[in-house]
This record gives structure tokens, sequence and C-alpha cells, in this order.
């Protein structure tokens, strides 16, 4: 049971983190998120019609491929984007980060998370940005985020450029998406992920693991790098958690979630290493 808001707030409560999960369910078919999601964290269900929608993974291990079926979800109106509204404004405070993450539902303006990000500006409040690249544009007006998280297939296929997995190239890519944002955090599936801030360039290559599914890793390593955003910590140590977190993810083969003995076991593992000024 996933939904990327929702493995990241499973991630994050996993990793020991204080979470509170916003979510628009429908009418039917959202009980097993509440049964899930309550124990773990707080959580502000805003009730709307319809019935949650369904996502199929089909997992072909003797080929290495995954495919994703999605369902068309629920409709909001106006009036639920209110209600979502005024309740981050009611709660959001000062030193919280507040994370955007998924597709836009169907029903809500396009900049809805530009709007979120402008909030936090107002409540001295952090705000991490993980969207596809039809979402991003609207996401940018007048909006600033502590985190972006494209993958590198994103990335370039976002700037009209051929795919690269070279770090460098990554970073001089990211360089280019950096104005709204303080750091980028750009996933390479196995080959790691690069960091990218007002310090400098890292890179992180990530061991072998026995793979059980990936679905949910980049949710699981955007998590990783929140955490370690929340404790204070740098982008060397944000990008290793990240980095720790998505491994533990695929090896577990459970949808955006890991084990805290997983992580510990694999940070140690992660290789890092300063790529540019």
């Amino acid at each position: 049971m996933g939904g990327k808001g929702v493995n990241v707030a499973r991630v994050l409560s996993q990793l020991g983190e204080n979470v509170h999960l916003y979510a628009f369910l429908g009418e039917t078919g959202g009980e097993g998120f509440r049964r899930e999601m309550e124990p773990r964290c707080a959580c502000s269900f805003i009730t709307v019609p319809g019935a949650c929608r369904t996502t199929v993974n089909i997992i072909d291990r003797v080929n290495r491929r995954e495919t994703v079926i999605t369902e068309a979800g629920p409709v909001v109106s106006s009036q639920d984007i209110a209600v979502l509204m005024k309740r981050l404004d009611e709660n959001i405070a000062p030193g919280d980060i507040v994370v955007c993450s998924g597709s836009v539902i169907a029903g809500a303006p396009a900049d809805i998370y530009a709007q979120v990000s402008r909030l936090c500006t107002e409540k001295r409040a952090r705000c991490a940005l993980d969207c596809n690249a039809k979402t991003l544009p609207a996401s940018l007006g007048g909006a600033r985020y502590a985190l972006g998280k494209p993958n590198e297939r994103e990335l370039c296929a976002l700037l009209g450029e051929t795919r690269t997995q070279r770090p460098e190239e990554i970073a001089r890519l990211a360089r280019r998406l950096m104005p709204p944002y303080d750091a980028l955090l750009v996933s390479m599936g196995a080959q790691g992920g690069v960091w990218i801030d007002a310090q400098g360039v890292h890179r992180a290559r990530v061991p072998e693991v026995d793979i059980r599914s990936t679905v949910g890793s980049g949710d699981a390593s955007f998590a990783g790098a929140i955490s370690a955003m929340a404790r204070g910590l740098g982008g060397e140590d944000a990008l290793q958690l990240a980095m720790a977190c998505g491994a533990a993810n695929a090896m577990l083969g459970e949808v955006g979630s890991v084990r805290m003995e997983d992580v510990q076991q694999l940070m140690p593992m992660i290789a890092l290493e300063s790529i540019a000024p």
C-alpha cells in the first residue's frame, strides 16, 4: 500500500522521525491506509468523493523489469483544497520540513505545491519537492525548496538532454535547475546518486544487494535525505543515508519501506566521493 507521499511518511516513521501525514482519501478504499498509517504517525485525512485509486506493480524477476499500471483516482474540489491549506496553516511550525511528493491530484490547482512552499516560507519552515516533469513547471513560481529529488531519467527528460550517468554531467544539468532549490538529490538506481548544493557535488556508489523490488526505492531515498536534514546533517551524510534507505527498500521488497537494521548495515558500505567544488 503506497502512494509517494505515504511511502515517504512510512519510511520517515521507520527511521524514527516525528511525522504528520496529510492526504486525500476516497470515500471507499481508504480503510487500509488508516489502519496502517494512524499507528505510525499523526494523520490528517480529508475524505473526498470516489474511491482511492489502485496501482498494480508487475515485477518480472527473470528479466528484472517492473511495469506499473495506475488507475485514475478521485477528484477534489476547491473546498477540499481550502481544508488542506487551512490545516497546514494551523499546524506548520518554524523549523518544520514539509514534503510535497507525487503528482497533483485531479481538481487541485496546478501550482498547489508552490502554494505550500510559499506558506512554509511565511511560517519559517522548509519545503521539499519530489514530482514529475509535468507537475514541476507550475510548482516553481515564487517557490523555494530546501531539496528536490529528480532521478537521472527525469532530469534529462526535463531539460531535453540525452540520458547520462556521468556524475559530472548530471551535476552540470542539475545546476540548471538550482535557483528554486537549496540542494538536489539525483538518484541513479543501482549506480547510486549525486548530491548538489552550494558547497559542492558529491557522488555515492551503492553496494550490490539482493534486489527483491525497486518500487518505492526513490521515495525511500527521499525520506532518508529528509531525515538527515531534520537532524541537521550536511550533504554528504544526507546522500549516504538516502542511498542506504533506497538500497534497503530494494532488499526488503515492500513498497516504500525499510528495516532500520538494514539501513544501519548498509550505511558504511555507501562509498562517497567529492567530484566538483
